[in-house]
């Protein structure tokens, strides 16, 4: 059967794959730079900006994700070829996630069911055709444990390859995503609770030897930007300061009811979507408290290394509550939303399981009627393939366009400054750089002088252009002109008279 399986998952997802691939560049700033440093590290420029003019050294970005892309544009610059790897590491990391399942619960039928309703899951289907880490994550991070439980757990040996294996992935995960580092807590708490000291520790000091030199580089380069962003009450008004333990209990307060009344229940059924600045109802709390008890009850309910997925989850939870509450979306628990219809759909068989002993029913009860959920995952997939469709928004249309002309017209090596550096970068092939969030528009000039700025775009896709920019070419017209302006919407390429 194991084969038959694997054909059907493999035909599911080229068909799922296929009717839902989104050739388009998505709209996140994230994709596109970490194309521009697998683009700078496939050039031997290193890990660098080379959108920039002094191509800064990046310290944001965790290396693994770009360094995979570097590999692919050795090959060609194809953004394609880029998007049709996440999708291959879909299915890998889904017939992954089968085995390990398989595994845990020896009960081939239920993997199966697990595995075919994340790969039809819209939040998976959508990331793996975008040039985003959470695919390669989640696959490196199955990969980690499937290895775990396949080594020899009555003698753990350096010897044994699947130990090395799972070693080695957990820390290729770290450096696709910092929350990486979830899994590691994962694999102490599993080893504290067996009271193995040994493994645990080996672990520990495995993974921070692997996680050092990029340590050690952010360190020399100022420190880890995401820390500096957790410090802050808004990453995008950096003029509200540092925040204080006051805002962090709001911070966790927010983050708990969003992901326990919105994210979550969007990320196992994506049926609803998340309304965000709209009040809970006693509706979305019982939904959502619904939801992730029955998880929880179904990762207790697992016959083996319940733990290591527990302590997995809560060290992803534990991150993301102190994560800035602007951040806010399912992409940051899309790597786990297998891990959370696993919990779910064990939750519910063993429920329906327990409920037959208590009724003396022995007839046999197959997994597959949970394949009966498959229905709540078709709408929602509809969507996505009715917006790969879509074409780009005027605004964004706009956006781009202004760098396409700038690519054509204007002299190599200008400074454009724009909302969305990275994305325009990959239209205008010139350097760029964003203006600095500063509300006194005299500030932002300045800004713009130090940095020797050719060119402005005020757009009509980034809140911060109206927000900071336009602010200050309205107090400062004579040291703009207008070069070149595209209506419907109004999107300006000016220049900027130093």
């Amino acid at each position: 059967m194991r084969f038959i399986y694997l054909a059907v998952l493999v035909v599911s997802f080229l068909a799922a794959y296929v009717y839902t691939f989104d050739s388009k560049l998505a709209m996140l700033g994230d994709n596109a730079s970490y194309y521009i440093l697998g683009k700078a590290l496939s050039e031997g420029e290193g890990y660098t900006d080379i959108n920039r003019i002094d191509h800064k050294s990046n310290n944001h970005y965790p290396p693994g994700y770009p360094a995979i892309i570097s590999v692919v544009l050795l090959f060609g610059k194809s953004i394609i070829s880029v998007k049709i790897l996440n999708g291959i590491f879909l299915i890998t990391g889904l017939w992954l996630l089968f085995e390990l399942v398989n595994k845990i619960t020896e009960n081939e039928p239920f993997a199966f069911v697990v595995a075919f309703l994340a790969l039809i899951n819209s939040h998976m289907l959508w990331y793996s055709s975008i040039m985003m880490s959470e695919i390669p994550f989640f696959c490196f991070s199955i990969l980690s444990i499937w290895a775990f439980v396949k080594a020899d757990h009555e003698k753990l040996s350096w010897k044994d390859p699947y130990l090395i294996i799972s070693i080695i992935a957990m820390i290729i995960s770290y450096y696709i995503r910092s929350l990486g580092v979830a899994l590691l807590g994962g694999y102490v708490l599993y080893f504290i609770l067996q009271k193995r000291w040994k493994p645990g520790l080996a672990f520990f000091i495995a993974f921070v030897a692997g996680a050092l030199p990029w340590f050690i580089r952010s360190q020399k380069l100022g420190g880890g930007s995401y820390m500096k962003h957790l410090a802050m009450i808004n990453p995008y008004q950096p003029e509200l300061g540092a925040a204080d333990f006051g805002d962090f209990v709001d911070r966790f307060i927010n983050n708990f009811s969003r992901y326990i009344t919105f994210e979550i229940p969007s990320a196992i059924f994506p049926v609803k979507q998340p309304e965000y600045g709209t009040a809970y109802s006693a509706g979305d709390w019982l939904l959502g408290l619904f939801i992730v008890i029955l998880f929880f009850y179904g990762i207790f309910s697992l016959p083996k290394y319940r733990w290591l997925i527990i302590g997995y989850i809560l060290g992803t939870l534990a991150i993301l509550m102190i994560w800035p509450d602007v951040w806010i979306g399912v992409r940051f628990i899309v790597p786990v939303v297998p891990v959370f219809i696993l919990g779910f759909l064990y939750g519910l068989y063993n429920g329906v399981l327990q409920l037959r002993k208590l009724l003396s029913f022995n007839k046999a009860v197959s997994p597959y009627w949970l394949l009966l959920l498959a229905v709540l995952y078709v709408k929602p997939v509809n969507a996505i393939h009715d917006q790969a469709k879509i074409p780009y928004s005027p605004g964004w249309r706009n956006y781009f366009e202004i760098a396409k002309w700038v690519d054509r017209n204007l002299e190599e090596d200008v400074v454009v400054s724009c909302g969305k550096p990275s994305l325009f970068y990959l239209y205008a092939d010139t350097y760029t750089r964003r203006y600095k969030f500063a509300q006194d528009p005299k500030e932002l000039i300045e800004d713009l002088e130090k940095h020797k700025i050719d060119y402005v775009v005020i757009d009509q896709v980034y809140g911060n252009t109206l927000r900071y920019l336009l602010p200050a070419v309205r107090q400062y017209p004579e040291r703009f002109e207008q070069v070149y302006h595209l209506r419907n919407p109004d999107t300006f390429l000016l220049k900027f008279k130093r």
